[in-house]
């Protein structure tokens, strides 16, 4: 076995573990999306400097969904230390956490304060250097095909990675092992997109798979009929991160999250995607361990 085989056997046994982790302790757990939001995540500008970059970034998503000051999270980002921020980065937990509150945050904040960028022009807003973060300016796509999908492609559906080639700060700061479930937790801002809520190291598993759960439960359509079942484009723009990609990958996590029956062998359709822009799509989870 070369290196490179390692490596991905290596990733796809992470991910494996990561389900199986997240699948024991979700079935209880829910999503929900009340009226009024709770504060889940506080943390005092004073606290910054000497806190956990993680619970940072879950602080600063709570504060942007709350509408309060963020400037405070702002700087802390922009002075981290890059070699101390790897090594707290130092579990997939803690690096899913982080860097999924670090898109959403962002990208709340961004569409608050001038959503014109999006508006006029998706590709170049997605893929403008406007993150300061560990001594670098990023961009949100390199946080979410650099950084989350360990530098896939996104005209190959993600067969083909170019890890190597991304800049520095993506070779640094690449998760362990690609996990699908971040699709139905990141959020561009798009009508379509999963909710925003704060993510946490010690649930991450749980919040990704009752996560996933919530919004493939809304999206996905099976007509036993036609014995197809359509479900969200984000399944054909990222083929490659779902399990391989085959359509039977496919269908295998249909059937794990219950949406067609045990039996059922359908063709998979994809659904269109709504880009109309929709700003405080927030939610709440709560841990099957919650009193």
């Amino acid at each position: 076995m070369t290196l490179i085989e390692l490596s991905s056997a290596l990733r796809r046994v992470l991910m494996a573990a990561s389900l199986v982790l997240g699948s024991a302790s979700a079935d209880a757990a829910t999503i929900t999306r009340p009226a009024v939001l709770p504060r889940v995540a506080e943390l005092a500008p004073q606290d910054l400097a000497t806190a956990d970059p993680v619970e940072v970034s879950t602080a600063f998503v709570d504060q942007v969904i709350h509408d309060l000051p963020v400037q405070a999270y702002l700087d802390y980002f922009r002075r981290l230390d890059p070699e101390q921020l790897q090594q707290r980065l130092d579990t997939q937990e803690r690096q899913l956490a982080f860097w999924i509150n670090v898109y959403n945050g962002y990208t709340q904040h961004f569409l608050k304060h001038d959503p014109s960028a999006y508006l006029k022009n998706r590709s170049a807003y997605f893929s403008k250097d406007q993150i300061d973060i560990a001594g670098d300016r990023v961009s949100l796509e390199d946080i979410e095909h650099g950084v989350l999908r360990r530098g896939a492609t996104i005209y190959t559906l993600g067969h083909v990675r170019t890890l190597f080639l991304r800049r520095p700060f993506v070779r640094r700061f690449a998760v362990n092992a690609v996990d699908y479930r971040i699709h139905f937790a990141l959020n561009c801002g798009a009508r379509s997109c999963p909710p925003v809520m704060p993510y946490t190291a010690q649930a991450i598993n749980q919040q990704l798979e009752a996560g996933s759960r919530d919004y493939l439960q809304r999206e996905v359509r099976y007509d036993a009929g036609k014995d197809t079942v359509a479900v969200p484009a984000l399944l054909r723009w990222f083929s490659a991160d779902f399990e391989g990609g085959s359509q039977q990958a496919k269908r295998d996590i249909l059937h794990r999250y219950g949406l067609i029956p045990a039996d059922a062998e359908p063709d998979i359709e994809y659904l269109d995607y709504d880009w109309t822009l929709r700003i405080e799509n927030y939610a709440v989870f709560a841990s099957s361990a919650a009193p």
